[in-house]
């Protein structure tokens, strides 16, 4: 019987999954919501992980011979493997890893055994990555994390536009364009943010690419903070640990082009942003075959030339590192 295998990789707004064989063929690929338990619930999301697996096999677990996880919500050194016995059992899969989805940010984009990794999407997490150590910098979730996620700029947006309709806060193009996506009073919208998880609050982050574009000061001031916030851990991991001069992110906020370039100013000199060209789900696919010990540098090849590379709507741009 063919080996077959299940990449998955977890965001705080969407999950994204590859069917694939010991070739690296794409068999399947499936996109569901979140399964970041600490959105969901852990029982929550191991039902989804069974779900999705179901879908990718059409029912038919028997030769799948391992699954992958990369998360957002994977904290402690325990939470991994309780999260994978879970799935295990729930599937009836023997072999199952769980990692926080920052390992699939760097199976994405580097063969190196040594980065500084962040993601910054709906949370936002950071990793210093040596060749025998990973260690963790922030990434503690939407309350106790220090800026620089989609969560924190979409606060700030909402907060502006808030501010000047109290009178509190200079005038900003952010104000009408809250209203517009809300569709409701701003009044409303404060009691409608606590009535949601963090993805709500996130999903107005655009809107402060939006504004800054036309020419907004507080949209500008906005982002430029929220970069220097993302850029201070990277720089910080950099300085601390033995990662090198590569800086991978991804995720949807790190990874537009205008938050690049203000993240690329701020980071310290020496440091070389790097970010994938490949979905994050392709590195989970890769530390899959890492994992199961295949030629894990082949695998990569023979998914990305599946048209990953050519539909990168697949790319989790959305809400990654929400914890």
């Amino acid at each position: 019987m063919t080996r077959n295998y299940i990449g998955i990789d977890g965001g705080g707004t969407k999950t994204a999954a590859v069917f694939f064989d010991e070739k690296g063929r794409v068999l399947a690929r499936h996109t569901a919501g979140p399964c970041n338990p600490n959105v969901l619930g852990f029982d929550e999301s191991i039902a989804r992980v069974k779900d999705i697996v179901a879908t990718l096999t059409q029912g038919e677990t028997r030769s799948v011979a391992a699954i992958y996880i990369g998360t957002a919500g994977i904290f402690t050194k325990d939470d991994g493997p309780r999260f994978a016995a879970a799935v295990s059992r729930a599937c009836g899969i023997e072999k199952v890893k769980c990692e926080n989805d920052v390992m699939n940010v760097v199976a994405a984009a580097t063969d190196a055994d040594r980065c500084v990794a962040g993601v910054s999407g709906t949370g936002m997490i950071v990793y210093a990555k040596e060749p025998n150590r990973v260690t963790r910098l922030d990434g503690w979730g939407y309350l106790l994390g220090l800026g620089g996620s989609g969560y924190d700029i979409g606060r700030d947006v909402i907060r502006a536009a808030v501010g000047e309709s109290e009178g509190s806060s200079a005038a900003t193009a952010l104000t009408p364009l809250v209203e517009r996506k809300a569709g409701m009073s701003l009044e409303d919208l404060v009691l409608e943010v606590y009535r949601h998880d963090p993805a709500f609050v996130a999903s107005f982050a655009p809107l402060a690419f939006e504004a800054e574009a036309a020419g907004d000061a507080i949209a500008k001031d906005i982002l430029v903070a929220n970069a220097r916030a993302f850029a201070k851990l990277l720089n910080r991991a950099a300085e601390l640990y033995d990662c090198g001069d590569e800086v991978v992110v991804s995720g949807g906020i790190a990874t537009n082009v205008r938050f690049g370039d203000l993240l690329a100013k701020e980071l310290a000199a020496g440091l070389r942003l790097v970010v994938p060209s490949c979905p994050q789900v392709v590195g989970a696919c890769v530390n899959c075959a890492r994992f199961c010990g295949m030629d894990a540098l082949s695998v990569r090849e023979r998914i990305v030339r599946a048209d990953f590379t050519s539909q990168n709507k697949d790319q989790e741009g959305d809400g990654h590192a929400q914890d």
